[in-house]
């Protein structure tokens, strides 16, 4: 979610609400200036007028940085070793011994490329690196800045289309404005940034669609209700976003995933949240059959209010509620992940749900998480293979109800969601950084984590892991071998 930190990476930028032109260039030089920047212990502070945005929006959002990091403390392993506790898995790894938040990944099915992406701190700055593996995730090229910081940068994501193209997008400051930059070359060079909604600021993590020949993006806008931005020209312009909801005061809307079904009909899943969360959250679908000039939206499944965190320093009562991942097969099966509960602040299970009619009609929810009625999940992200029925989940959770506990799980479905593997713990090591024990790691590091398949087949994750909400924390990753 977004941070609330400020300062720069590599020096000031500025953003137009015009459209830019269009030019490549070389992202390293910023980079290597943040990374060292990133080293400095600064005095934080605040911004009364983004504290004020924040307080109004959603209550899972980083609002303040410690100032320190584990680098001295933590095991970076450059290669990869097998899994103690997944034989068909290598054993995680941590990108950086910096303060790494909320990563994401994304998997070139066209190509062996591999990107990364994370938001780092130091205490005053905030910036977005991405990072690219030639050879599937096993080694990596250096950390690079994506633009220039101006106050601060949050929420990255990226996205591979069919022919190679990627896609990034984040949050960019000083207003909180969603911005997009896309690569040909494996994220050697960069187009120029891209605002994609002027008109919507102070909005919260950006989601992002692309179809598979890079023409189409779809990017969904989280604020007090729920936007969905079009481009038919490969992210250059954008529409007036879209908003999917109708009058819902006191509520805030979060985007939580999104798949592209193969006859090219975009798919968001969507949460509905009370601001104060004392109320039930509700999950929907949101779906365009016009290429993003209208949508329509069908309920899911509804939850009780989230239990609380206030075990972990910084965390806001909301950091657990209800988040969802979404993915559609080959035969346009569509897959939603969430975790809800029955009862008020209580702990709440892994489900899934399936449609086979685009989200009109769903399956009885299935419960995928660990049995023990105490444990915690959250933070689920799916994904669908290269066959029909094929679908993979990830999720944290603290599976023997211990708060200090927690860990990373998958399972798959081969036959669109009827049986299931077995639960295969990812968070593998005892060892290796502060925050982490034979009980698993202290706390979620930021509330989403990522999950992409490569042209394999093979599986690439990354999550965060921390000592607490306010951190500090790293970013770790595996992929299956």
């Amino acid at each position: 979610m977004t941070i609330r930190n400020h300062g720069g990476f590599g020096g000031k930028g500025t953003r137009s609400s015009q459209q830019p032109r269009v030019r490549m260039r070389p992202l390293w030089i910023s980079g290597v200036i943040a990374l060292l920047l990133g080293a400095v212990v600064l005095i934080p502070s605040w911004s009364s007028e983004a504290f004020e945005h924040g307080r109004r929006s959603h209550g899972e959002r980083k609002e303040r940085s410690t100032g320190r990091n584990f680098a001295a403390q933590t095991d970076v392993q450059l290669y990869s070793r097998p899994s103690t506790s997944a034989p068909e898995w290598v054993s995680e790894r941590v990108w950086s011994g910096q303060d790494d938040w909320e990563p994401f990944v994304a998997a070139d099915r066209s190509s062996p490329y591999v990107y990364q992406m994370v938001t780092r701190f130091n205490a005053k700055l905030s910036g977005v690196f991405v990072r690219r593996s030639p050879d599937g995730g096993e080694t990596w090229l250096p950390d690079q800045l994506v633009a220039p910081v101006n106050i601060w940068q949050a929420d990255p994501q990226v996205q591979v289309s069919a022919n190679g193209t990627v896609f990034v997008v984040w949050l960019d400051g000083p207003n909180w404005m969603s911005t997009l930059i896309k690569s040909s070359d494996h994220g050697a060079t960069w187009t120029a940034p891209v605002v994609i909604a002027p008109s919507l600021r102070w909005t919260d993590h950006p989601w992002l669609l692309v179809s598979p020949d890079a023409k189409d993006v779809y990017v969904g806008l989280n604020e007090d209700d729920s936007y969905i931005a079009t481009s038919h020209d490969g992210g250059q312009t954008f529409g007036t976003p879209f908003k999917t909801n109708g009058p819902t005061p006191g509520h805030w809307w979060d985007a939580n995933g999104a798949a592209m079904a193969p006859d090219g009909t975009p798919y968001f899943v969507v949460i509905d949240f009370f601001l104060d969360y004392r109320g039930p959250a509700s999950v929907y679908v949101v779906s365009s059959h016009d290429r993003g000039a209208t949508w329509e939206s069908h309920l899911v499944d509804t939850s009780q209010p989230p239990p609380g965190c206030s075990g972990a320093a910084g965390c806001d009562y909301g950091f657990l509620s209800t988040t969802a991942g979404l993915a559609t097969d080959q035969n346009g099966r569509l897959l939603v992940a969430y975790h809800a509960g029955d009862v008020r602040r209580q702990s709440q299970k892994m489900w899934i749900r399936t449609s086979d009619d685009g989200g009109v009609d769903w399956t009885p929810r299935v419960q995928i998480s660990q049995p023990n009625d105490d444990a915690d999940n959250g933070f689920p992200a799916v994904v669908a293979g290269p066959a029909g029925g094929d679908f993979r989940v990830v999720w944290q959770g603290n599976g023997n109800g211990n708060p200090r506990g927690w860990d990373t799980y998958y399972r798959r479905t081969t036959d669109g969601g009827v049986t299931w593997s077995a639960s295969i713990k990812l968070s593998n090591r005892a060892t290796g950084a502060p925050y982490k024990s034979a009980a698993g790691y202290e706390f979620p590091y930021g509330d989403y984590l990522s999950l992409s398949v490569d042209g394999e087949g093979k599986n690439h994750v990354i999550w965060g892991e921390g000592t607490s909400y306010d951190g500090p924390g790293g970013a770790w990753y595996t992929r299956s071998r």
